[in-house]
């Protein structure tokens, strides 16, 4: 990167009168202003490098306050009763500018070669073009006050190319996944369908590498990013899976979620769509004339945000397409949309949703059904170190249908590696190593010769996905409980002699409307739920545990065999 001058601002924060509350009715405080918001720049020449999108290129300073003080020195100025936010624009009257918030309590601002070059493209400034940009600060000292703000700067920033009308949806651990998000104005907006699971973590990444996850201190649908001084963490949607309309606002520090439990199509082709998590796509399977046919599609959705939190909302919103069937455009007013069927007979309409720069409709026959996921996935091999032999008395259990993913306790102790079988004393229908990976995690094979690496002998949660051809072998250090009673503080659970086998004495004194959960090694991603005595991995809650008398009982769970139960003491 080269920058001539790193650009350092200190500003003396200003403030106009303000009226704050007393305990003592009748008595006013007044705040006493300080000086004039003061700008200063040693150089304003910075040329942003994509090579270099972690370097500094523009820091500012101002004072905690400025000069505030108030009229009644025997009483202290409240907390965050000044805020400040970094304005920037293309003109000196402001008219068009970009707004930057500052954390409360913070009285600095850095801007990264990624981040600055970000807020030149929602100015609209092409890459490689020089221009003039002209910054100050807004200062707001309390609501129904007239914001003040510094005198003017200007600074020359010549940007690095970049396409921020796209943005990536990333897994929990920050690795691409197929979904996107537009910001077809690049305004830092980004919007688009997902297809999700309940509680499913997620990051996003702008074409800048700046990555956006949840803020962790302004509440779930808040953000933050790894530009910014305050940590972050994954977001995550709520308990229910499917599809959702997401929205991320960057310029506003939010995101939203709003979930789409159907669609209707009405008009010349008619019927309710089923919603295919893994392609992002819904589909209606129905007899079709052929030719031009005029339909539309809408449904209603539940929107989550800030103000609602992940748990429960009573915000609906109608959610529509309209636009062509090879551009397909968000709405909230269904409209007529013309599409062509390209031969009468049984055809399957499809919405493909995966890419916002490509939602379209497509037309296909009707596909021969999936084969069922099996709800148990057996493994051998996994302890003949011990054992003597290869058996299928170990399986782990199916928590989620549509990945065809399993999971559960194993000891694992072996000699020579093992694999995975669809059926027991079926030794032909099985999947071994990929090529890639160890004992803790790696890629999958149907049918292959090779046995998948076993890690090192010890009770571990294995995580197979079958869908995705994946599996992660996950240490055991510790299994506790939370949740009863409504407690969710972690309580250790004790081993037993048995391997896999944990219990714990429980008193039940309160409601327990969310159930019990298992967590592994204390982790809020590393978990059971259930119901009617099996341990589901990633699930819910217990079912029932509301139901049970006040009392004590004896909680025992065996992750290697799936089941929980609870004994009367």
């Amino acid at each position: 990167m080269k920058i001539n001058h790193i650009t350092r601002i200190c500003i003396a924060a200003a403030a106009g009168f303000a009226a704050v509350s007393c305990d003592k009715d009748g008595d006013m405080l007044t705040i006493n202003g300080g000086d004039d918001v003061t700008v200063g720049v040693s150089g304003g020449e910075i040329v942003l490098d994509y090579n270099n999108l972690n370097a500094l290129a523009l820091t500012l300073n101002w004072d905690e306050n400025g000069n505030l003080t108030l009229s009644n020195p025997a009483v202290a100025l409240p907390d965050g009763i000044v805020t400040n936010s970094v304005e920037m624009s293309l003109t000196d009257d402001f008219s068009q500018a970009v707004s930057t918030s500052v954390a409360d309590g913070q009285y600095y601002r850095q801007f990264t070669v990624a981040e600055l070059n970000s807020l030149m493209s929602r100015l609209g400034v092409e890459g490689g073009e020089r221009a003039e940009v002209f910054v100050r600060i807004k200062t707001v000292t309390g609501k129904n006050i007239d914001p003040t703000y510094s005198n003017v700067l200007s600074i020359f920033v010549t940007p690095y190319k970049i396409d921020m009308s796209v943005a990536y949806v990333l897994d929990k651990n920050m690795e691409m996944t197929a979904m996107t998000l537009s910001s077809p104005e690049s305004d830092g907006i980004y919007k688009g369908f997902t297809g999700v699971s309940g509680w499913e973590n997620w990051y996003m990444k702008e074409a800048t590498g700046v990555i956006w996850g949840n803020s962790s201190t302004h509440g779930t649908f808040a953000i933050s990013s790894s530009t910014m001084d305050e940590d972050y963490w994954n977001m995550w949607y709520p308990g229910t899976a499917g599809c959702y309309f997401t929205t991320v606002n960057t310029v506003d520090m939010e995101w939203s979620a709003l979930s789409i439990p159907s669609l209707t199509v009405s008009g010349d082709i008619s019927g309710e769509m089923e919603f295919d998590r893994k392609e992002c796509s819904w589909s209606l399977t129905t007899d079709m004339a052929a030719g031009n046919m005029n339909i539309t599609v809408c449904g209603t959705g539940t929107l989550y945000d800030l103000s609602t939190g992940d748990s429960s909302s009573s915000i609906t919103k109608t959610v529509a397409l309209s636009g062509t069937a090879d551009n397909l455009v968000y709405s909230e007013t269904a409209t007529q949309i013309s599409v062509n069927v390209p031969a009468a007979g049984t055809q399957t309409m499809k919405l493909t949703l995966v890419s916002p720069l490509q939602w379209k409709v497509t037309f296909g026959e009707e596909s021969a059904p999936e084969e069922p996921a099996s709800p148990l996935l057996y493994l051998s091999g996994h302890d003949d170190a011990i054992s003597g032999s290869w058996h299928f008395n170990n399986y782990l259990r199916l928590y989620n249908e549509e990945d065809r993913a399993y999971a559960g306790g194993v000891y694992f102790a072996s000699k020579w590696g093992y694999k995975l079988y669809k059926e027991a004393d079926n030794w032909d229908d099985a999947w071994g190593s990929g090529g890639e990976g160890d004992g803790l995690s790696g890629n999958l094979k149907f049918e292959a010769k090779t046995n998948i690496p076993a890690p090192e002998a010890g009770l571990y949660i294995l995580n197979v996905s079958i869908g995705d051809l994946r599996y992660e072998a996950i240490p055991v250090n510790t299994v506790s409980y939370t949740g009863l009673n409504d407690d969710w503080s972690i309580t250790a659970m004790t081993p037993g002699e048995t391997a896999g086998v944990y219990t714990a004495i429980v008193e039940k004194t309160a409601p327990t409307p969310w159930g019990v959960k298992i967590l592994i090694n204390e982790s809020w991603e590393v978990f059971f739920g259930g119901g009617n005595g099996e341990l589901l991995y990633g699930h819910d809650g217990f079912d029932g545990d509301n139901d049970l008398a006040p009392g004590q009982y004896l909680l025992t769970v065996d992750v290697i065999n799936s089941v929980y139960s609870y004994s009367n003491l």
